[in-house]
């Protein structure tokens, strides 16, 4: 399974749930995750960046796109950003319920 596909299935379904369950959230949802967002990839950017660097872990090629930001894939990127709309759809739903 490449990066892509495992995005794809574990990240995109469940994104596109949560912002079709959160859809009537408003402007604000939208504008706190983007901004939780670009957090995430300017704190882990870095981080994850080091530990590649340094050789804890890797990503195999024929996994991966082959885009390369830094030392990482354009796909650990992406994984950022769609890790914390699901939590936070999710979290926004739930609290909803409240």
């Amino acid at each position: 399974m490449s990066y892509a596909e495992f995005l794809a299935v574990f990240l995109a379904i469940p994104v596109v749930a949560g912002v079709w369950v959160t859809r009537g959230m408003g402007r604000s949802l939208a504008f706190t995750l983007a901004g939780i967002s670009l957090l995430a990839l300017i704190y882990t950017a870095p981080w994850d960046n080091l530990i590649v660097l340094n050789g804890v872990w890797f990503y195999g090629p024929h996994r991966v796109a082959g885009v390369i930001l830094g030392h990482i894939p354009l796909e650990e990127y992406v994984f950022y950003v769609l890790q914390v709309i699901m939590t936070g759809t999710l979290t926004a739903a739930l609290l909803r319920r409240r």
